[in-house]
């Protein structure tokens, strides 16, 4: 069987068990049920026919051959190695305020889709106010910045997940696996992966929205094309920002032409009685309303 072949028959397998089995018990989460099934199944395929199934380790390797391993050990603290000059930040400063915006974005979307699923109302200051602190004393001990993922959160949610206490054990358990685990992370087959990923996007999905394309306006329907396509090619920060820059000229377009005046002669005077929005967009339909002759 072709190695193409056989990644699409796991993913399809590692989809099967996360749809189907929740439908018969929920006492353990089906995509860890799902990873770890297929997982048996390409270690034994890879026994007798090795490298047929990718695994995480191949992936890494792709991309560095001088890598035998993914384990790591825990960081140590230190200052960054680089000059405090202006130079120095005005060359990271740009980049910086790019990914703070990206990550927080990110965490506030999160935020709002774990509370929808949940029914239950977070708190974006605390949120923003944490995760800046944490990636602050990240970088002291040398690692990268983070924020809540959408991916990872419908995995804990769909695994049953709710507090507080689901998302310390989720980091823990991955700390636990990086440090100790990292033999058993290795033989992961890339399908398990991206299977469950493709069941995180299906539950993510809002399906019934697509019912309501022929009801909302045309111009969200091309703010959401345009922030999605954007999203895809470039990255997140930007699509934000083209979306605003759309919304914007939407709104000062639909709102230019609000203004109204009803218009009442008293003893030879004419006096106008505004209503609506005057700013700059409604300054040509706010001329036409008055008759100077």
């Amino acid at each position: 069987m072709a190695p193409l072949i056989l990644m699409f028959v796991l993913i399809a397998l590692t989809m099967a068990i996360g749809i189907f089995l929740p439908k018969f018990t929920k006492a353990v989460p089906a995509t860890l049920v799902g990873i770890v099934v297929v997982s048996l199944i390409g270690h034994f395929i890879n026994q007798s026919s090795p490298g047929l199934v990718r695994t995480v380790l191949d992936f890494v390797q792709d991309r560095n051959a001088s890598i035998t391993t993914i384990a790591a050990g825990l960081p140590t603290f230190g200052f960054p190695a680089m000059p405090f000059s202006f130079e120095a930040f005005s060359l990271i400063l740009p980049y910086a305020v790019l990914a703070a915006a990206v990550g927080l974005i990110e965490s506030l979307m999160t935020l709002t889709l774990v509370d929808e699923l949940t029914e239950t109302r977070g708190r974006g200051n605390k949120e923003c106010i944490g995760q800046g602190l944490a990636n602050v004393v990240n970088g002291f001990f040398g690692g990268m910045g983070g924020c809540a993922m959408i991916g990872q959160s419908m995995i804990n949610i769909r695994g049953g997940g709710r507090g507080r206490l689901s998302g310390m054990t989720s980091a823990i358990c991955l700390l636990g696996f990086v440090l100790f685990g990292a033999a058993l992370i290795e033989k992961v087959p890339l399908a398990a992966l991206v299977g469950v990923m493709f069941m995180v996007v299906i539950g993510t999905f809002e399906w019934s929205s697509l019912r309501l394309v022929n009801k909302i306006p045309r111009s969200d329907l091309l703010v959401i094309v345009v922030v999605s396509s954007v999203t895809v090619a470039i990255d997140l920060a930007i699509a934000v920002f083209v979306g605003i820059i759309i919304s914007a000229l939407v709104f000062a377009w639909e709102h230019g032409k609000m203004i109204q005046a009803e218009k009442k002669e008293n003893k030879g005077r004419t006096v106008y009685s505004l209503c609506g929005p005057l700013f700059f967009g409604s300054v040509s339909a706010f001329k036409d309303l008055f008759d100077f002759k």
